[in-house]
């Protein structure tokens, strides 16, 4: 039987209504995302925004007491995991929203994880 081709432009506006919806609330919740990481031994606790950028940065006390050098490397090895923690975070909430095995899920998972990767275990250890 031949679909009525009005029922097939009613059909098409309103999945094209239903991907816009869920577009819109997916940019809306990533812009809302960050991420937090601390180093191992609490000198800093590094916060980064949905693009990986530094948005936030606390230092302890120990922090004031290391060479300007070492604090530098473990506000970088730090920023790092937090990055990569925001890639986990962003995997999860376009999965939870599209499904974990949809293309656009493993598109943007795939995205973040290539630019925010885990860290090498020799930057997630105490020094």
């Amino acid at each position: 039987m031949p679909l009525d081709p009005e029922e097939l432009i009613t059909d098409w506006e309103r999945r094209v209504g239903q991907q816009t919806a869920l577009t819109t609330e997916l940019s809306r919740r990533m812009q809302e995302t960050t991420a937090t990481a601390e180093s191992p031994g609490g000198e800093a606790a590094v916060t980064v925004d949905h693009s990986g950028g530094l948005s936030g940065l606390r230092l302890g006390e120990r922090a004031m007491r290391l060479p300007p050098g070492e604090l530098a490397e473990i506000i970088v090895a730090t920023s790092r995991r937090a990055q990569a923690v925001m890639a986990q975070r962003m995997a999860e909430l376009v999965g939870g929203l599209y499904g974990a095995d949809s293309d656009t899920a493993v598109f943007i998972a795939g995205a973040y994880a290539e630019q925010f990767p885990e860290p090498p275990d020799d930057e997630r250890s105490p020094r």
